[in-house]
């Protein structure tokens, strides 16, 4: 489904060392985050599938990792984390949407 999604083969972070362009990268966050709200849903009247608690799982730790190599790149994604100790970083880059 997704091409970030773990192999199963021990991969923690399969993308680590690749680079994707600011527009891809945005693309796959978004795109994890709505298969994280689908699952999150199926799971409130399924809670005991555990394909479907492993699979959820696996999209949050690939979206935690996408956000911070995101972030880390392009700067803040949401106003969440704009606060990085002593100076407020939600207004130096341009923002998610505006594109480059």
């Amino acid at each position: 489904m997704f091409q970030f999604m773990p192999t199963g083969q021990g991969d923690c972070h399969p993308f680590e060392g690749k680079t994707m362009s600011r527009e891809r990268l945005l693309r796959e966050v978004m795109a994890l985050d709505f298969a994280l709200i689908d699952l999150g849903l199926y799971l409130d009247t399924h809670p005991c599938d555990q394909r479907a608690l492993n699979l959820f799982n696996n999209y949050a730790q690939s979206a935690m990792a996408l956000r911070r190599e995101y972030e880390r790149l392009y700067g803040p994604l949401t106003q969440n984390s704009a606060a990085t100790g002593f100076r407020w970083t939600w207004i130096d880059e341009p923002w998610p949407w505006e594109g480059n």
